[in-house]
């Protein structure tokens, strides 16, 4: 049990190094690097990049049931999505990737038990957006 926390734990610290690096291109009007770097996030948890052309239910099944990953994945995931909506160059992909961005992370809220002020800052930051369209 112990093995697998810690490569847990080094895979979820090697993604937030990508999620820094994606954030950092962004920012720097880098967009194709950045989705680059999506791109190789993605690679990396062994997760088809088309998944988010699912339905909000599809991808959730998909990433949990599929490919089991955990509640620290799925908010990595809600953050790169949050990026992709970000580098999004149509209102509407940039709707789409909130949307999603926000799906994951409210499930993540409900089911937590540990308070998270980055989720609830991300969270409050996706529902503002999400209610001005």
């Amino acid at each position: 049990m112990g093995t697998e926390r810690d490569y847990l734990m080094r895979q979820l610290m090697m993604l937030f190094e990508v999620i820094s690096r994606i954030i950092r291109f962004r920012k720097n009007g880098q967009s194709e690097n950045a989705s680059d770097e999506i791109d190789y996030f993605y690679q990396c948890l062994a997760v088809e990049a088309d998944f988010v052309a699912m339905t909000s239910e599809e991808m959730m099944r998909y990433l949990t049931i599929e490919k089991n990953l955990t509640n620290e994945h799925l908010e990595l995931i809600a953050f790169v999505l949050k990026e992709q909506g970000e580098i999004a160059t149509t209102e509407t992909d940039k709707l789409d990737f909130f949307s999603r961005s926000w799906f994951l992370l409210d499930k993540i809220e409900r089911e937590s038990t540990a308070f998270s002020v980055e989720r609830q800052l991300r969270m409050a930051e996706l529902r503002a957006f999400l209610d001005l369209n």
